[in-house]
């Protein structure tokens, strides 16, 4: 049976990942001797050994959360380093309640899964992805910036509102109604888009609260099962940004150092000058 993309791809809101999910997906894929991917863009899928996609609604069987196969959400990215450096505003709980917005509209099922939604920390590295929908936080407790079609600079609504706002756009902008578009979005004053950034870091990372983020590459966007498991077992938040780079959260500097000199050798790659980091691989 052929699998679609669409029915293969596990999207986790934000790129958000439990260690918890990536050992379900190092026993989905080592179960059926294949390998995990990364999509461009955002999500997850695995792949059989003669490339034929799992069925996302499999990996929810195997123990992912019911929302990665679920068709009424879009892609919703989010910056990794969030809260982690300066310059970088926490988004806190945002992509989970963008979610739980979308998932709770029964009266409106409609499959939102080509959309992308960006929910970027004020330094741009969402926004350089062009997403379809985007949320800009400008700081703690601040407004944030809701971009939309037709509204490229922006315009400031309350962060408690946000995920309310994006979902009526995201709805308004699939109805294909000009008028509800333009509708969706609240007049206020705009503020200016940042500045997008470049080449995804990657490498060892100092966080604001003295601990250390591991960001990695993988040549191809491909990760082994057994990589997989290596990586639930870290038992620390990560990421997979719309980059293709796994963020490991939340280690202290031993910790970062163990990680290092175990998974490198397994093929995560932590050298920006690697050409699988600068794209000339």
């Amino acid at each position: 049976m052929t699998v679609s993309p669409y029915d293969a791809l596990a999207r986790f809101p934000g790129g958000r990942l439990r260690p918890i999910d990536w050992t379900t997906l190092a026993t989905v894929a080592a179960d059926i001797g294949g390998e995990i991917g990364l999509a461009r863009g955002g999500g997850v899928l695995v792949r059989a050994a003669d490339g034929e996609p799992v069925p996302s609604s499999a990996l929810v069987a195997a123990g992912l959360p019911p929302a990665v196969a679920d068709h009424r959400l879009p892609h919703v990215l989010a910056s990794p380093m969030a809260g982690r450096l300066d310059g970088h505003h926490d988004l806190a709980d945002l992509p989970e309640r963008l979610c739980a917005e979308l998932l709770g509209r029964v009266e409106t099922p409609v499959p939102r899964r080509s959309l992308v939604v960006g929910l970027d920390d004020g330094s741009g590295d969402v926004l350089t992805h062009a997403p379809d929908l985007a949320a800009v936080s400008s700081g703690p407790g601040r407004a944030v910036r809701v971009h939309g079609p037709g509204r490229p600079e922006g315009t400031d609504v309350a962060a408690l509102d946000a995920p309310r706002v994006l979902a009526d756009m995201a709805d308004a902008l699939l109805s294909g109604s000009d008028a509800a578009r333009g509708n969706a979005v609240p007049d206020a004053p705009h503020a200016p888009v940042p500045a997008a950034v470049g080449i995804p870091r990657v490498g060892w990372i100092d966080t604001t609260d003295g601990l250390v983020s591991l960001l990695a590459v993988v040549p191809h966007g491909v990760v082994p099962a057994r990589l997989a498991g290596f990586l639930g077992a870290v038992e620390r938040p990560s990421t997979v940004s719309a980059d293709r780079v796994i963020g490991l959260h939340g280690l202290t500097e031993d910790m970062a150092e163990q990680v290092v000199r175990v998974l490198a050798p397994m093929g995560m790659i932590f050298d920006a000058s690697s050409p699988w980091v600068t794209g000339s691989a």
